[in-house]
């Protein structure tokens, strides 16, 4: 389950009013068949998911949930069919300028959540098709993250020095975009403390659905480009729920389709 240290949990109707809105659900399934009262659990699911997600994430502008299916698929937890969409998403420092998310055949807890017995919950791992714009903001304030300032305080590259490959931490990132390439501004740390300020420019190039390689990396100092063969070629393992469907470099901004896999919190992620 995912926290958010600005918003409340989501709460359920106590058990007085709790009564009064499963009488409600009763009520819709037995006038399933009425085209008049189609869509019902619908139309009560779509605020309920969203207010899920609010209580999830530090902020979100515009969110907009859209659940298709019966009133007797959603009332037994199964979601033919869901689409989320929302701007300026923050979630533990992650930063997302826009973002669309669709799903099929999702299976949640809807019984047990609009009776109150338990927070609405995913029950099975679901395939969702993404949508993403993420911002040059996005991306730097996303590198301050905590989560990602820790594993940059632990994780060492291994670059090209000479005839041999020297351990490097990196500090202090910073990303620009530009058409077609990445430029990385950052420290290198030394194995012996010295920090080398260094900026590399390469392209991105999506490979195996789940792993990037850089593409004609160059070194850029006083000016000028210097090819780094070394560093051609470079992979950069992605998680195994996640496929790359189109990545687009523009002045500014990421554009990215995919698909990512979500995970049950009871159910391990594969290592990828």
């Amino acid at each position: 389950m995912l926290h958010s240290s600005s918003h409340l949990p989501l709460q359920f109707p106590p058990s007085s009013c709790r009564l009064r809105f499963a009488l409600l659900i009763s009520l819709s399934t037995m006038f399933l068949t009425w085209p008049g009262f189609a869509q019902i659990a619908g139309s009560l699911l779509n605020p309920l998911v969203a207010a899920w997600i609010r209580s999830e994430v530090q902020s979100v502008d515009n969110l907009q949930v859209q659940i298709t299916g019966s009133d007797s698929q959603i009332l037994n937890g199964q979601i033919p069919q869901a689409q989320v969409a929302g701007n300026n998403l923050s979630y533990q420092g992650f930063q997302v300028s826009q973002l669309q998310l669709r799903g099929q055949d999702i299976r949640l807890n809807v019984n047990e959540a609009v009776q109150g017995r338990s927070p609405l919950r995913l029950l099975a791992p679901v395939p969702v098709q993404v949508s993403l714009r993420l911002t040059e903001d996005d991306l730097n304030r996303t590198l301050q993250a905590p989560l990602i300032q820790s594993q940059l305080a632990e994780a060492q590259v291994q670059l090209p020095f000479g005839e041999q490959s020297v351990p490097f931490l990196i500090n202090q990132p910073k990303v620009t975009l530009e058409q077609g390439r990445v430029r990385i501004q950052a420290n290198l740390i030394t194995p012996e403390g010295t920090a080398v300020p260094v900026a590399v420019l390469t392209g991105l190039q999506a490979q195996n659905q789940n792993q990037l390689l850089l593409v004609n990396p160059v070194w850029v100092s006083e000016g000028q480009e210097i090819p780094v063969p070394g560093l051609a070629n470079f992979p950069i393992q992605l998680d195994a729920g996640v496929r790359i469907d189109r990545l687009e470099l523009q002045a500014g901004q990421i554009l990215y389709e995919g698909m990512l896999t979500i995970y049950p919190e009871a159910v391990a992620v594969p290592q990828g």
